[in-house]
């Protein structure tokens, strides 16, 4: 099941897109489109599917979700009590919105991280939650430059969350976006991995790719990534999985060795440790809404 591609257009009065949603239900409708997306859920709880990230959702929950990041969000009549609708706030914009350029525009430098780490998807806790569901608030109650301004002045507050008021969802695979021409170590190392994951890949290999030995390697990995060798390369076999499992028939063996697995019992172990799921169950995750 392949997302399905969608166009978006804002009001002729406005450079971006705020909608209230009230709705019954909130129906499975897997989809992706190029705009970054804020979804405030300040009525409405369920289950929430970005990129290769499930799981529930609750009330007053908040999300950025970055261009082309599949995602949807799913919950029954009912599950806020009896004859009460779901309730969000959605905003959505460009990313060159008001004819601002991030990375021409000195004062917006701050929201360059910010449109990296939202490729992947990010639910904001905390103060920064609190903050801006204020100010989304106050959205729908501007026009002109002031709802400009607030809108500008929410991005500014996510881009500087606290690294505890945060959580990057999607799994570098999912969302990957290599820079090939970029000939740093780590990104000529990173480079060569996803080129090369799928197939039976070393540690002593990759090192090689940046004259260093095994045991330099694996420091200089760990302290450019966040991650182990073993774990980075295990995140991209599983967000590939994630992937097959959605967008393809194949069956559960053949994507384990498809993706580099060359056992299918590691493969489960190793998704479940992701998923907090087998690859059966998350498949019928989706399965389930068709």
């Amino acid at each position: 099941m392949k997302p399905v591609k969608v166009k978006l257009s804002n009001p002729p009065e406005s450079s971006f897109k705020l909608k209230y949603i009230s709705l019954k239900t909130l129906q499975f409708n897997w989809h992706c489109h190029s705009e970054y997306e804020i979804m405030f859920m300040c009525g409405s709880k369920g289950k929430r599917f970005i990129g290769d990230s499930i799981s529930y959702y609750n009330i007053d929950d908040l999300f950025f979700i970055g261009p082309n990041l599949p995602h949807t969000w799913y919950s029954r009549a009912g599950a806020m009590g009896k004859n009460k609708n779901h309730e969000a706030i959605l905003v959505q914009f460009a990313e060159n919105f008001a004819g601002l350029n991030v990375q021409k525009v000195p004062e917006l430098y701050s929201l360059e991280q910010l449109f990296k780490e939202c490729n992947r998807g990010i639910q904001f806790h905390g103060k920064t939650r609190e903050r801006v569901a204020r100010k989304i608030h106050e959205l729908e109650k501007k026009e002109g430059l002031g709802r400009l301004i607030t809108l500008i002045n929410i991005l500014d507050i996510l881009a500087r969350a606290d690294k505890n008021d945060k959580k990057i969802l999607s799994s570098i695979e999912f969302t990957r976006r290599l820079q090939p021409n970029d000939q740093s170590r780590i990104d000529r190392v990173c480079t060569f991995i996803n080129e090369n994951y799928k197939n039976r890949l070393s540690l002593e290999a990759t090192a090689s790719i940046v004259n260093m030995s095994t045991t330099a390697f694996s420091r200089f990995f760990k302290k450019s990534t966040g991650k182990t060798f073993v774990n980075y390369v295990n995140e991209l076999r599983i967000g590939w999985a994630c992937k097959l499992l959605i967008e393809s028939d194949m069956n559960i063996a053949e994507i384990s060795y498809e993706v580099g697995f060359n056992n299918l019992s590691n493969f489960n172990r190793r998704f479940s440790e992701r998923h907090h799921m087998n690859p059966r169950e998350y498949r019928h995750q989706f399965a389930l809404k068709f």
